[in-house]
């Protein structure tokens, strides 16, 4: 269910959205055999005479900038080196190694949108963008070939994003070879000097840019932005959204990029972050070979001014309107200066019980939404700090199908009784364990945390200002904090945030009434007329699902001894898959698959997947509403989720060694006795409204109706009827559901930190002790039989919006995936070959779309179901450019085949990421393990994946190429906003 966004939540999702390029979809699995480790890169070679663009510089030494642990009582981190070099340029190594023989670097730059001039708005974002487009020691576009063949995938292992305050580059070396690591170093050291923003260059990318703008374009940017310019009208931030103006983006000349470059890309404002398997001596000397010749301008940028805040008096309503936005939501507000406090544990102590208050009222807003008939669908309070500069206060509340009016009063007195009467022990004890039990993982998980997190972390601490303590300290600071807050403590903390004369009303809804703002007012302090009453105290409850029956007994013991590997069959024919890892201390993942999943569908019921999860998950268990759960399990790392999947039921969750008995009895309790409360139908209930305005509004529901039409017109597969999916009942969840999951086959996997012997004897009283499961799945023929379109074809739909998003795709129909993968593996690379060759004409010829697409998807339920697909998101006159340069790059493949080069570049990146998935649980749980005593060939097929992946040759793919993708086999599509 929906919660109410806070202004400052949406705003953070703004701020990390300026992504380079995404890349949504993981290759399968492979691994090449390993690079020589070495201790350091080598020193990058002297530049070519061809200068950057920085202008007129001085080498003169710059005091470095402090490290917070200089003057804060909280000790760093002992693992990390901290260093400074003469130019002011900061560094910090970490050794780590997890995943062994890798690296990741992060080159954080104190600078971002808010550092532009009135005539720069959006270059930070656009320069981040132009240091990927020559370079130094890269001319032109050779910088992601050359990482490729590195075995770095563009996206995947190289990234950056540019905030408001910030800019961060982002590259893991998938090994530390010599040429590997001197390459890193290379590139980093280039972005942060080298860029050579050639005019030419520039204008190819500012498609690139508009592009991307559009292709972040929303409804719900717009309303957000509208809104901040009505909290802060006389700041710099709402005037420097990273995206920037389409007028400078068009034509913005050289000298204004080159400017902001060489002000604001300086030692001064770097860090530069090493974290993996290295050498912190080594490292060092590494790092000042590499960046101590970088120079900083005569005349650095200065530090922005971000303008004034002020209050209104009262309490001032804003309405803001627009028929497509997918919710109705309530905020009340409040905004002021913010005072900065250096990093401590008296500051970080003092933050909990505020913390900790926003936590509880959250918490009664999702009780409220979940009574019968309640005016909203969800709510939260929260509270942050946006660049040291304005401190920002969200109440809020989802509005229930537009019932704003009945909404405002539920807000209004549910936070005034929290301002009035406080907290309860019961809910204080329920925040406290989630809290402390986050930390207390923190630290039994800190051996086997990944590098790339680390690094990500450390880039959060220096945006931050923050120590980056050990997650034990962490603990200790926040462990001493929560023994002195009590409910007093949360209340006195919720009133002295709140304790202000002028606050924010506003309302965010699809059509604004007449006399909006007044009515708003009208009926907010018509609400402070009521009195509310103190919070009722809850009852302390026990988790009641502590015996299934008689304990059951293995039949079948098997151990896969080169896959570490034990399968158990138990006497009522539950499967199960055991697998000790030491990827993650102190992590257990588990998944059951259950039935057949979407085969056993009921036929003229579209959505009913859809609408039997909500049922199902919203309606906690016969003993326990989903509410009393929350406070049950609060503390636990447990849960249980229901997937509904083409073949199979999944139910998964993750847990710790302490909590594994907890884990499984709850997973056992949902199998056998699910609650399907009507709270949950009411929650899905509300949720329609929200479902609808996104398929109505957004591509979105062209895109469910496309997978109508490749499916042709299974019910399975297309959008319900907004009057159908709003008449389900609870009956038609259970009809399909309670056979499935209480007879169906049933395989389970655990995947983590466990001893097999230790974990037994609590499956043999849980999962052994349900009734007798079928022993095998049914065939479902019939089911598996979807008919697709005939090739060439040519297909358009269309949206209601004035957002001018657009989306062409073309696909060609293949083989599937079912009983085929190694023929899949093969599609796979082929459509990597085929994304880079979009990537290259699309986006860097054309600059017609940011991030073009191409992928290969098949169904392992689908009999014949496959297709290789490109996708590119652009404006509406440029798709049939957009159709017609997707299917000639794909014709031109099948008649005249792709190169060994550029299958080198394909491969390599995927085989870099296969290997380091041997290495995490999630690859075994769901991909290699989840059904392999159900299709025993999968054992082998994970034991030949990485020999397979890497005997590819071109003759195989381009014999694929031809078969598939030549233009007469082309499907076209085309998404469009109506006109």
């Amino acid at each position: 269910m929906p919660k109410a966004t806070p202004l400052i939540l949406a705003l953070t999702l703004m701020v990390t959205a300026m992504f380079l390029s995404l890349r949504s979809k993981p290759p399968a699995a492979a691994l090449p055999a390993p690079a020589p480790p070495v201790a350091a890169a080598a020193t990058p070679e002297a530049p070519p005479a061809e200068p950057s663009a920085k202008s007129e510089v001085t080498a003169a030494t710059i005091a470095p900038r402090p490290w917070p642990q200089a003057v804060a009582d909280i000790a760093a981190d002992k693992g990390a080196t901290f260093g400074n070099l003469e130019n002011g340029l900061r560094y910090i190594i970490y050794p780590n190694s997890e995943p062994p023989q890798r690296v990741s670097l992060r080159l954080h730059i104190a600078a971002g949108s808010l550092m532009e001039a009135d005539a720069q708005q959006g270059l930070a974002h656009f320069l981040e963008h132009m240091v990927f487009n020559g370079s130094k020691h890269y001319a032109g576009k050779e910088l992601v070939p050359e990482m490729q063949r590195r075995g770095i995938g563009f996206g995947a292992h190289v990234n950056a994003y540019t905030s408001f305050d910030e800019t961060v580059y982002m590259l893991d070396l998938p090994d530390l070879a010599e040429d590997t690591l001197k390459l890193g170093f290379t590139v980093m050291r280039d972005f942060g000097d080298g860029a050579l923003l050639q005019p030419a260059e520039i204008d190819r990318e500012r498609g690139v840019i508009l592009s991307e703008k559009i292709s972040r374009d929303t409804v719900n940017e717009r309303l957000m932005e509208q809104q901040f310019n009505a909290l802060l009208p006389d700041s710099l931030v709402t005037k420097r959204f990273p995206i920037g103006l389409e007028e400078v983006i068009k034509a913005a000349p050289r000298d204004r990029f080159a400017d902001f470059y060489t002000r604001y890309y300086t030692p001064a404002r770097m860090t530069f972050i090493v974290v993996g398997d290295v050498n912190p001596v080594a490292m060092s000397k590494q790092i000042e070979a590499a960046f101590r010749s970088m120079v900083n301008p005569a005349e650095p940028g200065k530090a922005p001014d971000l303008g004034s805040i002020k209050s209104p008096e009262g309490l001032a309503t804003a309405v803001f309107s627009d028929k497509e936005v997918s919710s109705t939501h309530l905020s009340l507000t409040l905004v002021r200066p913010y005072q900065k406090k250096p990093d401590s544990v008296a500051t970080r102590t003092s933050l909990l019980p505020l913390e900790i208050a926003n936590a509880m009222l959250s918490r009664r807003f999702e009780r409220l939404a979940q009574k019968e008939n309640s005016p909203i669908a969800g709510g939260s309070a929260s509270n942050e700090d946006i660049f040291n500069y304005a401190e920002i206060g969200s109440v809020g509340v989802v509005a229930a199908d537009e019932r704003w009016q009945e909404a405002v009063p539920v807000l209004e007195q549910e936070f005034r009784r929290a301002l009035e009467h406080g907290f309860t022990a019961a809910e204080l004890a329920e925040a406290k364990a989630n809290i402390l039990n986050a930390y207390e993982q923190a630290v039994k998980q800190q051996a086997t945390r990944k590098s790339a997190g680390i690094a990500m972390a450390l880039v959060k601490s220096i945006n931050a200002e923050e120590v980056f303590s050990t997650p034990q300290a962490n603990l200790e600071i926040v462990t001493k904090g929560l023994e002195a807050i009590d409910p007093a403590s949360c209340h006195a903390a919720l009133k002295t945030f709140w304790d202000a004369t002028g606050m924010h009303l506003i309302l965010t809804t699809k059509d604004k009434p007449d006399n909006a703002e007044q009515n708003l007012a009208a009926i907010y302090q018509e609400s402070t007329g009521v009195r509310v009453a103190a919070p009722a105290a809850g009852a302390a409850q026990k988790f009641a699902y502590t015996n299934f029956g008689k304990p059951g007994s293995i039949t079948s013991r098997k151990e896969v001894a080169d896959l570490g590997l034990t399968q158990l069959v138990l006497s009522n024919n539950i499967r199960i898959n055991l697998k000790p890892t030491d990827f993650e201390k102190g992590r257990i993942l588990l998944l059951a698959r259950i039935g057949s999943g979407q085969l056993s569908e009921p036929a003229g019921k579209p959505m009913l997947e859809d609408f039997a999860t909500a049922v199902f998950e919203g309606g906690g268990l016969g003993k326990h509403s989903l509410d009393e759960l929350q406070q049950i399990l609060a503390g636990k790392n447990v849960g249980a989720t229901l997937g509904i999947g083409e073949d199979a039921f999944t139910l998964g969750g993750n847990t710790t060694p302490a909590d594994f008995n907890l884990q499984v009895r709850l997973m056992c309790a949902c199998l056998t006795d699910p609650g399907y409360r009507k709270e949950g139908l009411w929650q899905f209930q509300k949720a329609i409204p929200t479902i609808y305005q996104q398929l109505n509004h957004t591509p979105a529901g062209p895109e469910q109706q496309l997978q109508g039409w490749l499916h042709g017109g299974d019910s399975r597969y297309t959008p319900a009827p907004m009057e159908q999916l709003a008449a389900y009942t609870l009956e038609d969840a259970k009809k399909w559901l309670t056979p499935e999951l209480t007879k169906g086959y049933l395989e389970l996997t655990i995947v983590g930190d466990f001893k097999v012997e230790a974990v037994l004897p609590e499956l043999l009283a849980s999962f052994g002790a349900l009734p007798k499961r079928d022993r095998a799945k049914p065939e479902l023929a019939a089911a598996r039989q979807v008919v697709f379109p005939n090739a060439p074809a040519e297909k358009s739909f269309t949206y209601d919006s004035k957002i001018p998003q657009a989306v062409a795709t073309a696909i060609w129909k293949t083989q599937g995936l079912r009983n085929n993968q190694k023929d899949f593996r093969r599609l796979n690379i082929l459509a990597e070959i085929y994304q880079d060759r979009l990537r290259v004409e699309i986006r860097q010829k054309l600059g017609a779309s940011y991030s073009p697409n191409g992928i290969a998807a098949g169904s392992e339920a689908l009999d014949d179901f496959g297709y290789i697909l490109g996708q590119s998101v652009g404006k509406s006159p440029d798709v049939p450019l957009l159709l017609r340069t997707m299917r000639e790059l794909a014709n031109t493949l099948a008649t005249k085949g792709a190169t060994a080069d550029e299958l080198d570049r394909a491969l390599k990146p995927t085989l870099s990421m296969l290997k380091q998935s041997l290495r995490d649980n999630k690859y075994w749980l769901n991909t290699a393990l989840s059904q392999c005593q159900l299709d025993p060939k999968r054992l082998d097929l994970v034991r030949g994946r990485d020999a397979d992946y890497a005997s590819i040759t071109v003759k195989e793919i381009n014999a694929l190429a031809k078969k598939y993708l030549s233009a007469e086999n082309a499907m076209l599509i085309g998404i469009k906003p109506k006109e």
